[in-house]
């Protein structure tokens, strides 16, 4: 059903309800740390949702009825028909080409979120469109160029109207499945190393996760940036193969199990020099291992709960080392009057950067929209090779 045009990313890519496909470039090790949210979903002789079958001409949406963890996702998710809304002179339809699958989305759904929708509502953060139509007061804008919704909620559909000023053109030749994941994870990579802490020459970052969305932008921008980066994986074999022998990035396996054990594989790769900004998805033992490896003063930034656990933090780093901690949601962090400035250098720079493909994150699979129930059960699997994404019936898997 989707053939990928990917150069360098592996995909599974979902045919119907029990079929898949793998298309290629090159393998790619599992994810280790994801969100490990339960999610039931049927097996594969349910059907999952209740479909209304429209017809060709209706845009569908998805719909979240419940965020009540004890019912099963098939129970709370809906794919509804809906109606085209009018426009406005600033207006602009769009048709959602692909749409990611976030661990916002997934916590949104099971009432976890710092933002919690009344239902029912249309979930999804981020994707990419290309515009269907403009109200009569938007000139800067052709039919069919290809755009990306930012501060957009509710893009689970095929279609949305979203105000002009919400909207960022992008390359309308660019990968389509990569444009899709931009506005999240990478601009979440972005203020994270840029402004949370001055990162001096000779020092170092170090983050866990680094398998990850994120973790795999924060990698691309840490060498685009000349920034030292120690990556932290759980397992062995979850170092990336062809970056063994890269003499520009450092790798640590570690369990998270004994703080004092990830420090001294920490100091044998900066030796003296200091180690200022942790980054933490995980939470957790692994919040605890993070902040025994930064140096006197430095800051650990806390992301993800991918552990599901509360931080675990020694007293003795809080007291004696001066070991700051410290939340980070790039939503709120958009939100604060004192990032105004900052926050309009984001979006600018990171479409720059796109511009000359840094961003190369891994996809694993993509649904189609009526096949939202096995999507949400794929992205909350453990130890994944990628991220997975939905499309719109504007999708063209060959662009």
């Amino acid at each position: 059903m989707h053939a990928l045009n990917q150069q360098s990313l592996g995909a599974l890519v979902h045919l119907n309800s029990t079929t898949f496909r793998w298309r290629i470039a090159e393998k790619h090790q599992p994810n280790k740390w994801l969100v490990g949210i339960s999610i039931t979903c049927p097996d594969d002789n349910y059907e999952p949702m209740n479909k209304p079958n429209p017809s060709p001409s209706e845009p569908r949406c998805v719909e979240i009825l419940s965020t009540d963890r004890s019912h099963p996702v098939r129970e709370r998710i809906r794919v509804s028909a809906t109606a085209r809304a009018p426009l406005g002179p600033m207006d602009v339809r769009i048709g959602m080409l692909a749409m990611s699958v976030l661990p916002a989305d997934l916590l949104q759904m099971n009432g976890q979120y710092g933002y919690q929708p009344p239902v029912p509502y249309i979930p999804g953060h981020e994707g990419v469109a290309v515009v269907l139509e403009t109200g009569t007061g938007v000139s800067d804008l052709g039919i069919g160029d290809r755009v990306i919704p930012l501060g957009v909620f509710g893009l689970w559909a095929d279609e949305r109207v979203v105000r002009r000023q919400a909207l960022a053109v992008v390359p309308a030749h660019g990968d389509a499945l990569q444009q899709a994941m931009l506005s999240a994870n990478p601009a979440t990579a972005w203020v994270m190393l840029q402004h949370l802490v001055a990162v001096q020459p000779g020092e170092w970052v170090i983050q866990n996760a680094a398998n990850s969305a994120v973790g795999q932008c924060v990698r691309q921008l840490a060498k685009h940036l000349g920034i030292a980066l120690i990556n932290v994986v759980r397992r062995e074999d979850a170092i990336p193969h062809r970056n063994r022998d890269d003499t520009t990035e450092y790798w640590i396996a570690d369990s998270g199990v004994a703080p004092s054990t990830l420090q001294h594989k920490v100091r044998a790769i900066a030796k003296e020099a200091p180690v200022v900004l942790g980054l933490d998805a995980i939470g957790g033992s692994a919040s605890s291992a993070m902040a025994s490896a930064l140096s006197p003063g430095g800051l650990l930034s806390v992301y993800g709960m991918l552990s599901g656990e509360p931080c675990h933090i020694a007293t003795e780093d809080l007291l004696f080392r001066r070991i700051a901690v410290r939340g980070f949601w790039l939503a709120q962090w958009f939100s604060d009057p004192a990032n105004r400035t900052a926050a309009k250098a984001v979006f600018p720079s990171l479409m720059a950067l796109d511009a000359i493909g840094l961003f190369k994150m891994n996809v694993e699979a993509v649904y189609d929209l009526d096949d939202v129930c096995d999507a949400v059960a794929h992205a909350g699997r453990e130890q994944r090779g990628g991220k997975v994404l939905l499309s719109g019936k504007h999708f063209n898997p060959d662009n």
